[in-house]
């Protein structure tokens, strides 16, 4: 899908983070590697340490919090609230939404919209998406998007695959609309055929048969797996979509919006692991300054909130500042790619609060 938006902008970003933090040399004890295997495995994805949200913590507490502190800030105000989009893969409930459980803890008025989506690693971006579509017919009003899980603790800490790399954040991004005929290019393309590379199997109502449990047990998916409450992720699969399909994918937004890659400013990516993420901007030939692939090293993989997360730690004073020609890319389970090309900066906030959830 190709379309194009205008008068739409980022105007805050607040990404919430848990005050329990994590060195990957301490959780080594946990998995059956070598300490050589676990270094070297640290040393090409990137990782030295994750937060993770307590265990009684839940996305509308958290979500709250953080909407509370803009509140209290003077950065939103309830009233100048259209609509609350909430992506995650970990709500409270599965009924009712949790946005509705967020707008009823911060007091929103019954004209708020609320509305849940699931969308994994592509979730910021198609989250900016709804959000414009909104704007579109609520004018002189904001829309809020809350992206965050607490997916890790569904993670064994014996898991190598998955758990030295996960992370816990939630973010809350402001749109709205301007008077700016700038135009804001967004595509995707999703990818079923594979959507059994990256999965988490046995949460929902479908119960896996003994074929499906013996499937994912397999060394497709790492070492003879058995907790099927947990992420299950073709690493090489996923690595081949990335450098082959998500990259194309990333070139042919280039083209869709007449953009030459140098005309860029940043190239914020959703966050794998620092080697997916160095590996990609290689072959697109964007260089490390355009494109940080950090987060993974300081605050572990947050999904949906990755890309907000990045924009907060790399360029917070830059986006502050002055106004910023990025390309978006969010890319994982599905297996879905959403990309937009628009400017960000002047923005009116733009923080990291440690929480203590």
């Amino acid at each position: 899908m190709k379309t194009i938006f205008y008068n739409k902008k980022i105007s805050s970003i607040l990404t919430v983070l848990p005050q329990n933090e994590y060195n990957f040399e301490d959780e080594m004890i946990y998995n059956d590697l070598s300490e050589a295997q676990n270094r070297r495995l640290a040393r090409t994805m990137g990782y030295e340490k994750h937060r993770i949200f307590k265990e009684d913590s839940y996305i509308s507490a958290i979500a709250s919090f953080g909407l509370n502190h803009l509140f209290d800030g003077k950065i939103l105000a309830k009233d100048d609230i259209a609509a609350l989009i909430l992506t995650t893969t970990t709500p409270d409930f599965l009924m009712p939404a949790t946005s509705n459980l967020i707008a009823k803890a911060v007091g929103l008025n019954n004209d708020v919209f609320c509305i849940d989506t699931n969308q994994q690693c592509a979730g910021f971006v198609n989250g900016l998406f709804l959000a414009f579509m909104l704007l579109d017919a609520n004018l002189g009003k904001k829309v809020v998007l809350i992206t965050g899980d607490v997916i890790t603790r569904t993670i064994p800490k014996s898991n190598t695959t998955s758990y030295p790399l996960a992370g816990d954040a939630v973010c809350i991004t402001i749109i709205e609309n301007e008077t700016n005929d700038k135009p804001i290019h967004f595509y995707s393309k999703t990818d079923t055929k594979q959507a059994d590379d990256l999965l988490f199997p046995d949460m929902g109502f479908r119960k896996l048969t003994d074929s499906e449990k013996s499937s994912l047990s397999s060394l497709k998916y790492g070492k003879n797996l058995k907790n099927f409450n947990s992420v299950f992720m073709d690493g090489q699969a996923v690595f081949e979509y990335v450098m082959q399909d998500v990259s194309n994918y990333i070139e042919e937004t280039l083209r869709f919006a007449g953009v030459k890659k140098d005309e860029l400013d940043y190239c914020f990516f959703h966050q794998p692991n620092k080697f997916m993420v160095d590996k990609l901007s290689q072959k697109l030939g964007v260089s490390s300054q355009k494109a940080p692939s950090n987060v993974v090293t300081y605050y572990g993989n947050s999904n949906s909130s990755t890309i907000p997360v990045c924009i907060c730690h790399n360029a917070k004073d830059q986006m502050l500042a002055r106004e910023h020609y990025c390309l978006v890319a969010g890319f994982g389970a599905g297996l879905a790619y959403s990309g937009a090309i628009l400017n960000i900066g002047k923005l009116d906030y733009c923080e990291i609060l440690i929480s203590n959830f």
